[in-house]
């Protein structure tokens, strides 16, 4: 028998510690969140899954090389992964039809979940979700990674604790969304699930387009869009700042916006979203314009993106945040943090509850822009209120035997 048991095995970093993650869905955005959890303190990454065998086999064999050890498996059908009693929790970052069927079928599997933005394509999906998680006691993170920069919890900080003064509006920008897509059918290639990708989505031919990352991100079967796809960052600050309630969603919506006329694309590539919010503010939500928040008061403004922090007056930017104000939930890394609340069971910096106000913010907007007509939000009831076909625009069916929510 050995001597000297290193400590790795009997420490903090000991196996029986460690949280066991799988990762569903590694494509661009997925494979790099596979790669960065598989180097995180405390955790081991121990199940890859895509419908792509070409991507699920390469990043199984690329974490297995890290860990120097055939830890990880692949897998192609999520449902195979969500049974395995090794895994604690899942990384979502399937298309984003995928999103809330599958963290819901991961709740049921007892899972905690770490869901990429945005969160589902309605808004029903989105509170169904929101209350299994506080039924089943689950560990969420959403994945704008933003709020885990210091600067922009500092900006928040700013508002929340009145620098600017009397909130007067904020504005947001986003991305455009991208137009054209081959429509011309072609065979499925080998080694892809097709009928897996699509899930609960309706029925489609396949094309050369529709599986890529631009197809999943602008195809109204399987996203809002950038609307949704990447307004959740500037929007999810504009919640942060405001206070992550339903008091930081704004009530009213009116706006117009240009959806392709040929192409598989057909999401909004443009828009113009007004609104106010309960205290009166005004609300702007524009694409394209980067990716930027601007809250503006009575007394000053800030101005805030992912890589930088603007105020006026510019003292705003050296000011210091006292013993006795509001200060903000500290993470420092983003999937670090989802780590450490599966070990100690509390809040992520960014809880399915926030996740929620924000991509209500999107969705809200892209009905507004589809029916061209002002809608109104009642947050108590979480509805909309005096347009029957607006409120239908809420639910979305799916296909098959995948859960809605």
């Amino acid at each position: 028998m050995p001597t000297i048991i290193p400590s790795r095995v009997l420490g903090a970093d000991a196996p029986s510690n460690r949280v066991a993650m799988a990762h569903i869905g590694v494509g661009g955005r997925g494979g790099g969140l596979c790669r960065s959890f598989t180097h995180l303190n405390n955790c081991r990454v121990t199940g890859v899954c895509d419908p792509f065998k070409s991507r699920r086999e390469t990043h199984t064999s690329w974490v297995n090389q890290q860990y120097e050890g055939q830890f990880c498996t692949a897998h192609n059908d999520l449902r195979e992964v969500l049974a395995r009693d090794d895994i604690d929790a899942v990384v979502i970052a399937t298309p984003d039809h995928w999103h809330v069927p599958a963290a819901f079928m991961a709740l049921q599997n007892g899972k905690d979940v770490y869901v990429e933005k945005p969160l589902g394509i309605s808004m029903r999906q989105n509170l169904a979700l929101r209350d299994a998680c506080h039924r089943y006691g689950t560990v969420f993170q959403y994945g704008t990674q933003q709020r885990s920069s210091s600067h922009i919890r500092f900006a928040c900080e700013l508002v929340r604790n009145g620098r600017i003064g009397k909130l007067q509006s904020v504005e947001v920008h986003s991305p455009s969304s991208g137009q054209g897509g081959s429509t011309t059918p072609i065979p499925v290639p080998k080694g892809f699930d097709y009928d897996l990708w699509l899930g609960p989505a309706p029925d489609a031919p396949y094309t050369k387009d529709r599986c890529t990352s631009n197809g999943s991100w602008f195809i109204s079967d399987y996203a809002l869009g950038f609307i949704a796809g990447w307004g959740a960052h500037p929007l999810d600050v504009a919640v942060w700042g405001l206070g992550d309630t339903w008091e930081a969603v704004p009530i009213e919506y009116k706006g117009t916006g240009v959806f392709p006329t040929e192409g598989l694309f057909d999401t909004a590539t443009s828009w113009t979203v007004r609104g106010t919010y309960a205290n009166g503010a005004d609300f702007l939500f524009k694409g394209p314009g980067g990716n930027l928040t601007i809250f503006t008061g009575d007394k000053g403004k800030v101005t805030v993106s992912r890589e930088s922090l603007e105020t006026e007056p510019a003292s705003l930017k050296k000011d210091v945040i006292g013993p006795d104000e509001l200060h903000l939930y500290n993470s420092r890394q983003h999937y670090q943090n989802f780590v450490d609340c599966i070990r100690t069971r509390q809040p992520t910096v960014n809880p399915v509850d926030s996740a929620v106000y924000s991509d209500a913010i999107s969705h809200l907007s892209d009905i507004a822009i589809r029916t061209g007509r002002t809608i109104k939000w009642a947050p108590e009831a979480e509805t909309i209120v005096g347009d029957d076909q607006a409120k239908r625009m809420l639910n979305r069916t799916n296909r098959g035997p995948w859960p809605a929510g």
